[in-house]
Parts: C-alpha cells; structure tokens; sequence
C-alpha cells in the first residue's frame, strides 16, 4: 500500500471546494452597511451653514467693535460744564441723590454754620450734584470753586466732594458774614464775585446772576417747605 499517496489523498479531500455562488470567506468580518459619502448638496448646505454662521460672527463683532468705540469716546471726553438755569429743582433731604452727599453736606454746613439746604441749593444750581463738573469758565466740582479760589479755601482736590464743600459751604458762610446774612447778596457775590457786588451795590444787572440767585433762592425755599 502506498501511504504516501494515501495521506495525500486525504489531504485533498478535506481541502474546501471553491465555489463562485458561495459567499465568501471572511464575509461575516465585512461591514454589513459601509458608509455612504457625502452627496453634493449636502456638502452645498454645509458649506451655506458656515457661510452664515461666518457673517453672523463677523457682524457680531463689528457691533460690539462700534459700542467699545462708543464707550471710549464717551470716558475721554471731557465733562460737560452744567447749565445752572436749566437744573431742575433740588431734590429734597430724602432723594437718593441728595441723600449720597447729605453726610458730607451736613458735616461742613454745622462746622460753618450755613443751613445745610442752602447748601444743597447752591450744589444743584450749581453743578447738579455731578463731583466731576467742569464749567466753561474752569470751575470745577460739586461747589464750582475756581482753581485759584479753591486753592485758597485749602482744597487740594476739587473734584473729592469732602473737600469741594467743605470749601464751598466756607466760601459762602465768608461771603454770608460780608453781606450781614443777606442771602440773596451772598448768593449773588457766589456768582459774579464780590466785586461786581460792591460795584452795584446789591446783585448786578447780568441776567446770568440774577436768574441764579432767583432759581438757587426759589430751591432753597422749596426744600425748606418740603423737609
């Protein structure tokens, strides 16, 4: 007996019939569904989204570039000087804008003896209760001191509203003293200085003092019937 051609008949035997029909090997390892790519209009639409989302944030940014434009135009610039005929009238003791200064009003009004609502009075006509005020004449502050006034009264800060009235409220308790507590003159010299005072013998012939001691009188008197 041959076993060599035996076990080689055997060999073949086992050996797997090809067959063409039959699915082949290795299939249950295949992806049952493969990918399918990406249509071109759906890579239209996708490329439509980002376009927009692009203009979107681009646009978005653009407005947010004006409005930080908007906000350093309006921190340098310099502060408005405040008209004092057009203040509307003080705020009573109890208004949340009087009331933000009342301790430093009625702090300075007792050490120099001034009614703490003629003092009030003088600030709304004056700067409207803006510490940063600037008037076009170089006043400055709550009180609207000159520099060289300011200085003088031992305010080394003028736009600090401790020290801005306290100088102010000594300012007018001097100018109240001059004028034998005549407020209206008192208020008058606060306006248009002493001297143009003295010149006329009472409150000068400029509408500009004269509309101010009516409306800055006017004020205290409504904050005196209000309190």
């Amino acid at each position: 007996m041959n076993v060599e051609g035996a076990a080689s008949n055997n060999i073949v035997a086992r050996l797997p019939v090809y067959d063409p029909v039959a699915e082949p090997l290795g299939a249950e390892a295949q992806p049952q569904h493969m990918p399918v790519a990406p249509s071109t209009e759906s890579l239209s639409g996708i490329e439509k989204q980002f376009a927009n989302l692009v203009k979107d944030l681009s646009q978005q940014l653009k407005s947010l570039e004006n409005q930080l434009a908007q906000a350093l135009k309006q921190l340098s610039a310099p502060p408005q000087a405040q008209d004092p005929n057009k203040c509307p009238p003080s705020p009573s003791p109890g208004h949340p804008i009087y009331h933000r200064y009342q301790k430093i009003i009625n702090g300075s009004a007792r050490r120099h003896e001034v009614d703490p609502l003629l003092v009030s009075a003088v600030i709304r006509h004056e700067s409207g209760f803006v510490p940063t005020a600037v008037s076009k004449a170089g006043a400055l502050g709550l009180m609207q001191l000159m520099p060289e006034t300011a200085k003088s009264l031992g305010v080394n800060n003028a736009f600090d509203p401790q020290q801005n009235i306290e100088g102010g409220t000594k300012l007018l308790r001097g100018l109240l003293d001059r004028y034998h507590g005549q407020i209206d003159l008192a208020l008058a010299a606060y306006n248009a200085g002493s001297g143009a005072v003295d010149k006329y013998g009472g409150i000068p012939p400029f509408p500009e003092t004269q509309a101010y001691v009516r409306n800055v009188l006017e004020t205290y008197r409504e904050s005196a019937l209000s309190a």
